[in-house]
């Protein structure tokens, strides 16, 4: 079944302890959460290098991350990688999530920051911009943005955490706010203990039929997967 924002804080969140300890105790219990995560990141770099001018030239670069959960993992790893190129203070972030206490913990900065996985030196500039994102409560079948709005569009393991039926209307609303060359980036999990209802690499590619394949990562062992694709 697809989560209520109720039973998705309850489900999500409150079992990993206090709201603002999420990131941390979630990385101690869930090592696919970092893996797919850090495999996404190397991902994105490679699209980086090559549209590095075309993403300089850029007067913004607009990345949405879709269910980003407490701290928006995804958006952290996005921006480090981001920063490497000089483009992070180019990045405008958008956050979408089906509960409102993710969004209000992440725009304030109320969560642990993983400075054993994200550079602490780039805590502060990370907060503020995190801070001047812009947050949006809703569902994934049905984005409220324009056409080709965003550079960069993420999920990390949000397609693992619906049901079935709507899979294949939030993989399609992803592909139309991705602009033309754009990336698109999913990390995701095989592991059905915590998650209900997770889905392999090769059935998720075959929801994505306006992107190609420019990376992917993960053996059919593995917990953690990721595709990377351009629009």
């Amino acid at each position: 079944m697809t989560f209520t924002p109720e039973q998705f804080v309850a489900s999500s969140i409150v079992k990993y302890g206090k709201l603002n300890e999420y990131i941390q105790e979630k990385l101690v219990s869930d090592f696919s959460a970092i893996k797919g995560n850090m495999l996404m990141a190397e991902g994105l770099k490679n699209y980086i290098k090559e549209n590095l001018e075309t993403l300089k030239a850029k007067q913004k670069i607009e990345i949405l991350d879709i269910g980003p959960a407490i701290g928006a993992l995804s958006t952290l790893f996005t921006l480090q990688a981001l920063n490497e190129f000089g483009l992070m203070e180019k990045a405008q972030i958008h956050l979408f999530d089906v509960s409102a206490k993710v969004i209000e913990q992440t725009l304030n900065c109320k969560f642990f920051f993983p400075d054993s996985i994200i550079d602490p030196k780039l805590k502060n500039p990370i907060h503020q911009k995190l801070r001047q994102a812009k947050g949006e409560v809703g569902s994934a079948e049905n984005l409220p943005w324009k056409n080709e709005k965003f550079d960069i569009v993420l999920a990390g393991f949000l397609f693992c955490c619906v049901h079935d039926s709507v899979k294949p209307s939030i993989a399609k609303e992803m592909q139309r706010v991705a602009k033309k060359s754009g990336f698109i980036g999913i990390a995701e999990t095989l592991e059905k203990k915590t998650f209900s209802s997770p889905i392999s690499a090769k059935l998720l590619e075959k929801l994505f039929k306006d992107a190609k394949i420019a990376f992917k990562s993960g053996k059919s062992k593995d917990e953690a997967y990721i595709i990377c694709m351009e629009k």
